[in-house]
């Protein structure tokens, strides 16, 4: 995990004739100064520079060849780290403001795992097509003399099919409707979240397991060791939670696992950062308007939590590491609070 203090963008054109050229631009990084963030910067599309006209060398391109690069570096592709402002750093763990506004803590090895409650089943459709058409075919036939020709017998099975596919539509109605009524009795969705948390749990009694609601479904801190995101321990659990397939890629991708520790602004009434000043670092026209946003948004947040503990599962061993990411994250979602979830 990768989380700089200091960031830069350097961008560099190279001419290749009067109207064309090659633009490269990269972003540096420093947790040491901007000026070193800078140069970082500087060397960095200086190298992208090179090897791009190294390469129009070796495809033989005409020598005003042009080429611009639209780049939006976010870690994704393993080029630069987590770009996001720094709020607050303790040991391993780095607490940032995300794209939306939001405060994250980003840690290297303590494993979290976040699941969606299982969606709800759509509600059935009655074969309301097929019903009309009968409901149309059925009195005419009752009123009309049977002549039989070959006309009226492609029309008796034209009949006959819409009459099929009337009864295959209410039989699935009934049965969808009958297995949505079950489930209803049976389990909510965040029993059925549970009950696979609890399952994991049974099946691998040495390891703990702190559970929290979230606004959508749960959260799953491992407790009783540390676990790098690339571990084949984590994948067992990413893979039998079933967690967000968005979240287990950024994990892989930044090699870190992150939760988020405060509201959603769109859940507490908020609108989100504008699309000037949503991505750091702000440019210093737009600094004041997005200090003005995020004060906004730290007054509102007080009045929601982020995730709700609810229990702690298997081993009740909790390695140095975790406890303090653990105290911090509580601290942070207000995880023991009442308050609305966002």
């Amino acid at each position: 995990m990768q989380i700089p203090q200091y960031w830069a963008q350097a961008k560099l054109r190279h001419q290749t004739g009067i109207r064309h050229g090659v633009t490269v631009q990269r972003w540096g990084w420093s947790d040491r100064s901007e000026h070193d963030a800078h140069t970082h910067a500087q060397q960095r599309a200086q190298q992208a520079l090179d090897a791009a006209l190294n390469a129009a060398v070796e495809r033989n391109l005409p020598s005003d060849f042009e080429r611009m690069e639209w780049m939006g570096e976010y870690g994704l592709d393993g080029s630069t780290p987590i770009r996001e402002e720094v709020l607050e750093r303790s040991g391993p763990t780095v607490m940032t403001r995300n794209s939306y506004g939001a405060q994250c803590l980003n840690t290297e090895n303590v494993a979290i795992a976040d699941m969606d409650f299982p969606q709800k089943k759509k509600p059935p459709h009655f074969p309301v097509i097929s019903t009309l058409l009968l409901a149309l075919a059925l009195p005419w036939l009752w009123v009309t003399p049977m002549v039989w020709s070959l006309g009226l017998a492609v029309l008796m099975l034209i009949i006959a099919s819409i009459g099929l596919i009337f009864w295959s539509g209410v039989r699935k109605w009934f049965h969808a409707r009958q297995e949505i009524r079950n489930d209803s009795n049976q389990r909510s969705p965040i029993e059925t979240a549970l009950a696979k948390v609890q399952e994991f749990s049974a099946a691998h009694p040495d390891w703990g397991l702190r559970v929290y609601e979230t606004p959508k479904g749960l959260r799953i801190i491992v407790t009783h060791a540390t676990f790098a995101p690339n571990a084949p321990e984590t994948q067992t659990l990413f893979n039998q939670l079933e967690v967000d397939p968005l979240y287990a890629l950024l994990c892989a991708k930044q090699q870190c696992f992150r939760a988020r520790v405060s509201g959603k602004p769109w859940r507490m009434g908020l609108s989100g950062l504008s699309s000037q000043e949503r991505h750091w670092p702000v440019q210093t026209s737009h600094q004041a308007a997005r200090q003005h946003w995020v004060d906004m948004y730290e007054e509102q947040s007080t009045q929601y939590a982020a995730c709700r503990y609810l229990d702690q599962l298997g081993s009740t061993t909790t390695c140095p590491e975790t406890q303090a990411f653990v105290v911090w994250h509580d601290k942070a979602c207000k995880a023991y609070s009442t308050l609305a979830l966002a």
